[in-house]
């Protein structure tokens, strides 16, 4: 990840509690996009479902007899 090259290039100059800190800041960001993406997965879920139940509702208008 780009990201990591400059944390790399400093990590030696940290004390263990700023190497903490910063591990903790990289977690928090994951978990951020992490949440984003699982939002947006459940986003097109509920797209599909509500399409799914369009193309239900066609097929039953077309049912012969109907």
């Amino acid at each position: 990840m780009m990201h990591d090259e400059p944390i790399s290039e400093i990590w030696g100059f940290l004390t263990e509690e700023q190497k903490k800190k910063v591990a903790v800041m990289k977690m928090d960001m994951k978990i951020q996009w992490m949440e984003t993406r699982i939002n947006d997965m459940e986003k097109m879920i509920e797209l599909k479902k509500k399409a799914i139940a369009n193309i239900r509702m066609v097929q039953e208008m077309i049912k012969p007899g109907k």
